[in-house]
């Protein structure tokens, strides 16, 4: 790829150099072939005044001095021509040669003298000037220089080794300038090719030896270099690679679970069973160890949970989901009630949130999202806030419709607050984490018995594939409140959705 991209550089630098080279070269032969006609022209123009009073009465006064010292000086030849029967005369050429002739034929019918053009090394190192002598309706004469070109040649081809030159060392500047360009912006194309090579190759289910590879894209095989298109088809295939090995391990994960269920279902069977043998003694242990089953137990829920939380959604069934959040937190509220007043707990719902912009009578409604799902997420959070905010806390939960700024979509809020112990800022940074809990989490449950750490990690989950998220911030005055945000359904699909719930069991 850099050898194709180098001949691009330099077929575009060599057309930028030659396109300023040749015409400056052209404008230089231009203004010089311009000085040296003017100069002869001038001169000429002095001799044909000079000529004036020979051609037509043979007196020459200082015109033979004066072609004599023009011709020593500057190596030109001169000559004089006469219709008026005056002879003619010349300085380093006879006016009779054949090679001036035409010119004085020309001169002496007045025409103009043919066009030179411009002077380049290689021309004619000889230019015939002739000017008739006399007026328009009465021509005596006719005088002409023959001038050398060579000393204007020779300036022209100066100024075009310069520029030759130039052009060489811009080439050469701009042939290094490429090449360093080309390596500084390929070599990290180059590692990432190979990078992803050896990725794909060793994932354990991209190899294109174990299974055929799915087609990538007809517009990256088609368009862009051969090196760029094999790098696009072994990201089509990474990417098919990774997607199918987070299918896997996803499927791994939810298959150990449910093939360790029935081991432990007759693992807690066989301990019920043999709770009446057991002797005062072992007593204690035997309750911690039916603890742990159960605790493993609820691990392995989790866990097929989590498995079934992650997995991605169709954009179809994304577009068709859509519940009314505002029923859903109340009848969340109202079957954790009784829960919460058993670990000594306040339980409300207030419909609105503080500092809300909704109507007080419309109910919030959210798109993307169905009922079952987000009746587990609030299970979830109610559960922890009615087991961790300790006896005597007051949990509320609160539900709106917040528009958005430009008045276009918005969001429904589901908040879940209490005024317990809280939790500090570096630890509601990782509350969301797996298996991840608090330090004083068990001390804070009264519950005698931990949680897996699993629980926000399956709500946050669950929010992200349906587009919504999890927020966690300090309740004023002391304690947590969790947010879930879900974008707002449209206000005509809104009204046309049926507002029910259907109570179910919660799953912390």
């Amino acid at each position: 790829m850099r050898n194709r991209l180098m001949w691009v550089l330099a077929a575009l630098t060599a057309l930028a150099v030659i396109g300023f080279g040749f015409p400056l070269a052209a404008s230089i032969a231009d203004a010089r072939t311009q000085q040296f006609v003017l100069s002869r022209d001038s001169d000429l123009q002095r001799f044909v005044g000079l000529a004036s009073g020979y051609v037509t009465t043979g007196n020459p006064g200082s015109l033979f001095d004066e072609m004599r010292i023009y011709n020593e000086l500057y190596g030109d030849k001169l000559a004089v021509v006469s219709t008026k029967g005056m002879p003619s005369h010349g300085e380093g050429i006879s006016p009779d040669a054949p090679a001036i002739s035409e010119s004085v034929s020309r001169a002496l019918r007045n025409q103009a003298a043919a066009d030179l053009g411009a002077l380049t090394p290689w021309g004619p190192d000889e230019v015939v000037f002739a000017k008739p002598v006399g007026t328009d309706g009465q021509l005596d004469g006719a005088v002409l220089i023959v001038s050398s070109t060579r000393a204007a040649k020779a300036d022209i081809g100066q100024q075009w080794l310069y520029i030759f030159l130039g052009m060489v060392a811009a080439l050469i500047a701009f042939g290094v300038l490429a090449v360093a360009v080309s390596r500084w912006v390929l070599r990290p194309l180059e590692l990432l090719s190979h990078r992803l090579r050896r990725l794909t190759a060793s994932l354990p289910f991209g190899s294109p030896a174990k299974e055929p590879q799915p087609a990538p894209d007809t517009e990256l095989v088609r368009q862009g270099p051969p090196e760029l298109r094999a790098l696009a088809q072994s990201f089509e295939q990474m990417a098919a690679g990774v997607e199918r090995s987070s299918l896997s391990q996803r499927r791994l994960v939810a298959d150990a679970a449910h093939q360790l269920r029935n081991p432990l279902a007759a693992l807690q069977l066989r301990l019920d069973f043999l709770e009446p043998h057991v002797s005062p003694a072992g007593h204690t242990n035997y309750e911690r160890a039916a603890a742990e089953s159960l605790r493993f137990t609820a691990i392995l829920d989790d866990l097929l949970a989590l498995a079934t939380a992650e997995a991605p959604l169709e954009s179809t069934e994304k577009q068709k989901a859509r519940c009314v959040a505002s029923s859903v937190a109340a009848d969340r509220t109202e079957f954790w009630q009784g829960a919460a007043a058993g670990r000594g707990a306040l339980l409300t719902f207030d419909g609105g949130l503080a500092g809300a912009d909704s109507a007080p009578d419309a109910p919030a409604t959210a798109a993307a999202i169905t009922e079952a799902a987000l009746r587990q997420v609030l299970d979830v959070l109610i559960d922890n806030a009615c087991k961790y905010a300790g006896a005597g806390a007051h949990v509320q939960v609160s539900c709106a419709s917040v528009p958005a700024a430009d008045g276009t979509g918005g969001s429904v809020a589901i908040s879940v607050a209490d005024n317990g112990p809280g939790v500090s800022a570096d630890q509601r940074a990782r509350l969301t984490e797996r298996f991840y809990r608090g330090a004083s989490s068990a001390d804070r449950s009264g519950s005698g018995r931990p949680g897996t750490g699993l629980g926000l990690a399956i709500a946050d989950a669950l929010l992200a594939s349906f587009g919504g998220s999890l927020e966690f911030s300090a309740t004023p005055g002391g304690g947590l409140t969790a947010v879930v945000r879900l974008p707002a359904a449209l206000q005509r699909d809104a009204q046309h959705y049926p507002a029910e719930t259907e109570p179910g069991d919660g799953d912390s």
